[in-house]
C-alpha cells in the first residue's frame, strides 16, 4: 500500500488530476447506474395488451392517451420511446395542438430559408395546426413562420408528425418529417 501511495505522489500533477477526474466520472456513472437499477421508471405496456378498435369514437381518445407512457411516443420503430399503433397515432394526433420548438428546428435542417427566417424573426410562429388526414392515415403538421418586422415574407412548412411528447397533461409534436 505504501508503494502505491509513493508512486501516486511521484506521478506528475497533470496525470494525477486526470486520474482523479476519471475516478470522479466513474463514481457519478456508477451512481446513475445504481439509481436506474433501483428506480427503473414506468413499465411499458406491451402492444398486445392494449386492445384497440380502428373505428373508436372521440370519447375513447382520452382513454387511449391516458394509457400511453409519459415521454416520447413515436410512429416509427425506435429504441427511444414508445411505438404507437395506428389507432393510438390517430388519437394522439387528434388531441395535439402544440408544436415544440425542437420539432420546428428539426424540420428546418434541410430548409435553409426557413432556418434563417426562424432565427431572424426571434423563433416566432405565426400560426400552426395539427390535423389527421384520414385519406392517407397520417398526422399532418403545418405552421407558418412569422415575417421579420418590416417585411411580409413568410414561409409555410408542411410535414408529417412522426413523434410526440406525452407530458402526462398534454401531447406535443416532437418530430416532423417535412416534405
Amino acid at each position: 500500500m505504501n508503494l502505491i501511495r509513493r508512486k501516486y505522489k511521484e506521478t506528475p500533477e497533470g496525470l494525477r488530476g486526470l486520474l482523479e477526474l476519471s475516478g470522479f466520472l466513474l463514481l457519478i456513472i456508477s451512481i446513475f447506474i445504481i439509481f436506474y437499477i433501483i428506480f427503473p421508471g414506468e413499465e411499458r405496456i406491451p402492444e398486445s395488451d392494449i386492445v384497440l378498435e380502428s373505428d373508436q369514437s372521440e370519447e375513447n381518445y382520452e382513454e387511449i392517451i391516458n394509457s400511453l407512457p409519459s415521454g416520447k411516443v413515436n410512429f416509427y420503430a425506435s429504441e427511444e420511446g414508445y411505438q404507437l399503433t395506428l389507432a393510438e397515432y390517430e388519437a394522439v394526433c387528434k388531441n395535439t395542438k402544440i408544436v415544440t420548438q425542437r420539432a420546428v428546428m428539426g424540420a428546418h435542417i434541410t430548409d435553409i430559408d426557413a432556418q434563417k427566417l426562424y432565427k431572424d424573426n426571434g423563433n416566432n410562429i405565426e400560426k400552426s395546426s395539427v390535423k389527421w388526414d384520414s385519406s392517407s392515415n397520417v398526422c399532418m403538421v403545418e405552421y407558418t413562420l412569422e415575417a421579420v418586422v418590416g417585411t411580409t415574407h413568410t414561409i409555410t412548412v408542411v410535414g408529417q408528425a412522426k413523434g410526440f411528447l406525452n407530458t402526462g397533461i398534454d401531447t406535443r409534436v416532437y418530430f416532423i418529417k417535412n416534405y
